[in-house]
């Protein structure tokens, strides 16, 4: 062996091949010269995460996180959630090596939204975090009333609207379109919590069911429903089903259309199961509908027939027709009539006013049967929005709440003494056959009597009728003592029934006189004071809508006096009704009834036999006149007071038919189907 200097090392290698470079052979053997590359260091463990946030549902759930090693060697790591954060936990995979997966566990959230940062670590690198976030808890809707049960006799009730969630909630309340007994009178859209009133009327009817309905975009569980029941009205005195049965025993007795053969078969194929309510089976009883019973037959509470007597209702207080076009579409509401003091007279409505909106929907675009539910039930309360064209062209807007209103029957403002060629004319505007009427009548025909009045203008045109002894009392005033004093005996009127009450002896006769009042005080002052003696003419005005008891005074009237017509013809009732309790709380007492039915039970004739003028009573020849919505009622300018005037004075009307008012391509008018209060005080 070859020993070699201190210090000198010789790196040696077996090589096949001796004729390689010295410097390859250093290389290849490993040898350290300063040209040779370097070898890289083994790489450290680096940690992936599969996302930087992590975004949880408000409700809660259970997420997960991918973990893996971006680098080499081995990756150790743990997973942990700040301290303090009690809303969420690690389920699965706290810790792992190399590649795994977290899975988080998140409560619901039942407040505003929050977020931790999960925070992954391992060996020899650096952390990572990840954003875990959870949305804030959302709106919840909660509708609750006390009691579900609604009154059967009508009222209102509550229905509360609550957010037990967090996120804002606005809401809307409804019902259901095809109700028309029950609307939302306050609270029909809020935020959060809040009340929503719901106004519903009498149950006439077998048990019905009210559903309250509240959207909230914003709640987790919208829309919600709320179920309210309502039984029969009279439940506390007797079922749905005996008032029922009462109803139509009473019918067959007492309907005055009983002799006619076709109504005992529609009794006898009748089956009351069949109707839920009194109104649907009147609406099958009724004798020929479209022109003789034309609802003529109808049903109210004791408190309303009270009311309609004491000429109250809750109305806004106008009368109104709609005009229609030739193929009976509504085109507008015409405003006739507006009643002091009521909500219309105080929102600004006037007489000729044409109301082309209501509640934001064009009248144009509703039928008449729309009109009707747009402008509500006769209850406290209703509200209507009217857009309202008048008759100078100017465009307003009117919001009114029907409530209470005591109907003036004879407006002082609308009575007058014209002095004419012929002599004095009184002159008064009678609204209807109910409350007051007696008083005013007998009060203004002493002022005539006073006057020294000879022709009388007696304007019914929109008085749909009432109490039969007040037509029998106007109808005295006016005839005068000549049909009575001296024991005269003058026919006014006759009332005839069917056979079955005619046999019992219903058929009754009534004679002019000041007796007809059945108070002494009336009866008195009639005689005294108002009775009209020698009157020479006396006109009445007329329209469609004078009918009834306005019919009555004029048919028994036109035997005796120069009785003349002018304006329409009238509407066509000759047939009248007597009240009778139903349901009684009392068996033994007659008069302590729930409700009273009316049912058509007698036709009124006058001393001549004329009778069944369905069509109407035409008015006098030449003396057509239109309703002339320019001038006010009271107004001798008013077409038709200026034709009644024309007669009085020269025995012609001479009415131009052509009026300056006339509408524009014919248009029609026609009334909507008339309940109680509405023929009677309008809406």
């Amino acid at each position: 062996m070859m020993r070699m200097p201190h210090g000198f090392r010789v790196l040696t290698c077996a090589v096949g091949f001796v004729s390689i470079s010295a410097a390859l052979l250093l290389s290849a053997c490993g040898g350290s010269g300063s040209d040779a590359p370097s070898q890289p260091p083994p790489s450290s463990p680096s940690i992936n995460v599969s996302a930087s946030s992590i975004d949880a549902e408000a409700g809660g759930e259970n997420v997960s996180l991918d973990v893996s090693n971006g680098g080499g060697g081995t990756l150790n790591w743990t997973a942990a959630i700040p301290d303090g954060v009690d809303w969420a936990r690690i389920s699965s995979g706290s810790s792992g090596a190399n590649s795994g997966t977290v899975g988080i566990e998140i409560d619901a959230n039942p407040g505003a939204a929050r977020q931790f940062e999960l925070t992954v670590s391992g060996n020899a690198t650096s952390s990572r975090t990840v954003a875990i976030r959870q949305a804030e808890a959302p709106a919840v809707l909660d509708l609750s009333a006390s009691p579900t049960e609604l009154d059967g006799n009508g009222g209102t009730v509550s229905v509360q609207v609550r957010n037990t969630g967090y996120a804002t909630m606005e809401w809307a309340a409804s019902l259901p379109d095809d109700v028309d007994w029950a609307y939302i009178e306050s609270g029909d859209a809020g935020a959060d919590s809040g009340e929503i009133v719901v106004r519903y009327s009498l149950n006439g009817g077998a048990g019905r069911e009210l559903e309250v309905t509240v959207t909230a975009a914003a709640a987790s569980n919208s829309p919600q429903s709320l179920a309210l029941t309502q039984e029969w009205f009279g439940l506390s005195a007797c079922t749905y089903p005996e008032a029922r049965q009462e109803v139509y025993d009473i019918l067959q007795d007492v309907y005055y259309f009983n002799d006619e053969p076709e109504q005992q078969a529609r009794y006898d194929r009748l089956s009351l199961d069949d109707f839920n309510n009194i109104d649907a089976l009147l609406d099958e009883i009724r004798w020929m509908p479209e022109i003789r019973d034309r609802d003529f037959t109808y049903w109210l509470t004791g408190q309303e027939s009270e009311m309609l007597f004491s000429g109250e209702a809750y109305i806004f207080g106008f009368r109104m027709n709609v005009i229609v076009n030739q193929l009976e579409e509504p085109l507008y509401l015409e405003v006739l009539d507006v009643y002091e003091g009521s909500p219309a007279g105080d929102a600004g409505l006037e007489r000729g006013d044409r109301i082309t909106s209501l509640n934001g929907k064009a009248v144009g675009g509703l039928t008449i049967g729309q009109i009707q539910a747009e402008l509500g039930p006769n209850e406290e309360g209703y509200e209507v929005e009217a857009e309202v064209e008048t008759l100078s062209g100017a465009s307003r807007a009117y919001s009114m709440a029907k409530r209470l209103v005591e109907i003036r029957t004879v407006p002082q403002e609308r009575v007058a003494v014209f002095d004419t060629d012929a002599g004095k004319v009184g002159y008064l505007h009678f609204r209807t056959f109910f409350g007051d009427a007696n008083e005013r009548l007998l009060e203004e025909f002493a002022g005539f009597r006073s006057e020294g009045v000879r022709h009388v203008i007696v304007d019914l045109r929109y008085n749909g009728g009432g109490s039969v002894p007040i037509a029998h009392g106007l109808a005295t005033l006016i005839g005068g003592p000549e049909l009575f004093e001296n024991q005269t005996r003058t026919v006014l009127s006759a009332r005839i029934h069917n056979r079955l009450l005619e046999s019992n002896g219903w058929n009754q006769t009534t004679y002019f006189g000041c007796d007809v009042y059945g108070s002494p005080g009336f009866a008195a002052k009639c005689e005294n004071e108002s009775v009209l003696r020698n009157l020479e003419n006396v006109v009445f005005i007329t329209g469609r809508g004078s009918a009834s008891a306005s019919e009555l005074v004029i048919s028994a009237l036109q035997p005796h006096e120069n009785v003349t017509l002018a304006g329409d013809r009238t509407y066509g009732k000759p047939v009248g009704q007597y009240g009778f309790e139903f349901c009684l709380t009392d068996p033994d007492d007659q008069f302590s009834g729930l409700a009273i039915l009316w049912p058509v039970s007698f036709a009124t004739v006058n001393s001549e036999g004329f009778e069944e003028y369905y069509d109407g009573i035409p008015v006098t020849q030449g003396c057509e006149a239109p309703d002339d919505l320019g001038h006010q009622l009271g107004d001798s300018q008013e077409d038709r007071i200026a034709a009644a005037l024309r007669f009085i004075e020269t025995g012609s009307c001479g009415a131009d038919s052509s009026s300056r008012l006339a509408r524009q391509d014919a248009k029609i008018q026609r009334s909507p189907a008339q309940d109680p209060v509405t023929q009677f005080f309008g809406h």
